[in-house]
């Protein structure tokens, strides 16, 4: 079970519409949403920079929480425009 706490803040009207309305297009509460919201805001700072080796490359891999994959080819691309 997860404990919950209730709190109040105070944010812009025009926030609180675009937090309404996307709640409403998946179907989800307000508070479901905005509690989502903020856990995916603040990922970036609770997440510490984790490394691992990759079996494959035996290269490490840096994961920060978020973001998206760097493929080969754009590491190369940057590569070739220090060239």
């Amino acid at each position: 079970m997860m404990i919950v706490m209730r709190t109040t803040i105070d944010i812009p009207p025009g926030l609180h519409q675009r937090i309404k309305a996307y709640a409403e297009m998946r179907g989800a509460t307000f508070s479901e949403t905005a509690t989502e919201a903020l856990m995916r805001g603040m990922a970036p700072i609770e997440t510490p920079t984790m490394t691992r080796v990759d079996p494959g490359t035996g290269l490490l891999v840096f994961n920060f929480g978020r973001g998206r994959t760097i493929t080969s080819e754009e590491v190369a691309d940057l590569i070739d425009e220090d060239d």
